[in-house]
């Protein structure tokens, strides 16, 4: 990867947060960074890594490794870093109810849209989703860049509650809510599934470098699967 398109900064005394050059959504540095990660995780001096739609957070083990050290470790991993799609080998189908009580924003999506309720669930569901990172609660799952059409600015008011599994888009972003929080995005769906669950034996069901696709249920079906 060319030096010019990436910077290392140091971040406290035990990482670094390398900051990549784009301007706005790119998958090229989504599937650079997840392929970063990659690299960096087969290392076991590296504490963590944290994926950002642009960025990186490495984290290593200064008992282990010192900063100098680490930071040539993470400039040849950037060097070597090849492009690679993410999430290739495993997509996982979300099935969502769309509108109703679900989606109480979906009208808003219609009006501005232009679609009708019916084209919207289909424009929204139609791609593969990557999952891109994870926060800013517990199993928020900051997806892939949504369809250009649907498109729609943040909530001006944001609510206090949003039910967990709700799907929301804000800006040019889509997203799922792992658990039940504030939040200002426009709601169009709920997933029946636990996105997060702290009595699983593996708390998140989704983590970043999966692939999603939403797979439009009934409310019928939406009841029927919470309840089993």
């Amino acid at each position: 990867m060319p030096r010019e398109s990436y910077e290392i900064i140091p971040f406290g005394d035990s990482a670094f947060l390398v900051k990549f050059a784009s301007k706005g959504y790119s998958d090229s540095v989504i599937d650079h960074i997840h392929s970063l990660i990659t690299t960096l995780q087969s290392q076991p001096f590296w504490v963590e890594v944290v994926a950002g739609y642009d960025s990186l957070l490495a984290c290593f083990r200064p008992a282990e490794v010192s900063p100098v050290r680490a930071e040539e470790v993470l400039e040849k991993a950037l060097k070597s870093a090849v492009t690679s799609e993410i999430g290739s080998g495993k997509v996982i189908e979300i099935p969502v109810c769309y509108g109703g009580e679900y989606g109480p924003d979906i009208d808003i999506i219609i009006k501005n849209s232009g679609l009708t309720e019916t084209e919207v669930i289909k424009v929204h569901s139609d791609p593969t989703y990557k999952v891109c990172m994870m926060g800013f609660v517990p199993g928020f799952t900051f997806l892939s860049e949504a369809p250009e059409i649907l498109h729609h600015n943040r909530r001006a008011t944001p609510r206090a509650v949003v039910p967990s599994g709700s799907v929301g888009i804000a800006g040019w972003q889509t997203g799922i809510y792992g658990l039940e929080s504030p939040g200002g995005w426009q709601l169009i769906g709920r997933t029946p599934l636990s996105i997060f669950d702290s009595q699983r034996e593996n708390p998140f069901f989704l983590k970043a470098g999966d692939s999603v696709k939403f797979v439009p249920i009934s409310a019928k079906t939406f009841t029927e699967t919470v309840n089993d």
